[in-house]
């Protein structure tokens, strides 16, 4: 009986740990919202690291085409599936403003010079993460599998949207024109463009 409750305690000390974690990272819009949301807020957690588990697994089966980094058509999967589970089980309206809060905290990476997935975040990642958070909360479906077909079939229908970008992973503006590096990276205001993801 005492090594079941040291296993208890020590995976609640762990689990405790882990959300800790995850507070430390979160931005201060996002911290509100979990404050403001205190009974769905854990729900929302388990949901977020469901939904980074799911497109992980798209990634490794190579089921997106191009880089699958910051404004790709597997981080608009990753928005748009988010906003729908969060949707379904915790209503739109808080899935919405969650969504809101976590582009809020993008800024303030910029703004820190906190990378996040390779490049700091900038105006158009932004726009096509709330773009994507929008199609997201409209999809339709009973259960996660049902909303995950239903956001790839918007993935493939261009519904969702993707940064412009050519097959090697250059970005590319409106004319099609390679964007180097230095002109957008690290820039908030860039030559980069949404394009719907059927392009």
């Amino acid at each position: 009986m005492n090594k079941f409750i040291a296993l208890l305690f020590l995976f609640s000390s762990l689990h405790l740990s882990a959300q800790k974690a995850a507070w430390k990272k979160l931005g201060s819009a996002e911290k509100v919202w979990v404050v403001t949301h205190p009974f769905v807020a854990k729900r929302a957690y388990k949901i977020s690291q469901h939904v980074l588990n799911v497109v992980d697994s798209l990634k490794q089966s190579n089921y997106f085409t191009g880089n699958t980094l910051s404004g790709s058509e597997a981080d608009a999967v990753r928005h748009a599936y988010w906003m729908a589970v969060l949707s379904l089980e915790i209503g739109k309206r808080k899935a919405l403003k969650l969504g809101k809060a976590h582009e809020k905290k993008n800024r303030n990476d910029f703004e820190q010079g906190q990378l996040e997935e390779a490049f700091l975040p900038d105006e158009a990642a932004m726009e096509m993460d709330l773009r994507n958070n929008i199609v997201g909360s409209e999809v339709k479906g009973e259960s996660r599998e049902m909303l995950l077909h239903q956001v790839l079939l918007a993935l493939k229908s261009g519904l969702l949207w993707k940064i412009k970008q050519n097959p090697n992973g250059n970005f590319l503006n409106k004319n099609g024109e390679v964007i180097p590096l230095q002109n957008w990276s690290g820039k908030w205001k860039n030559e980069r463009v949404l394009v719907p993801t059927s392009l």
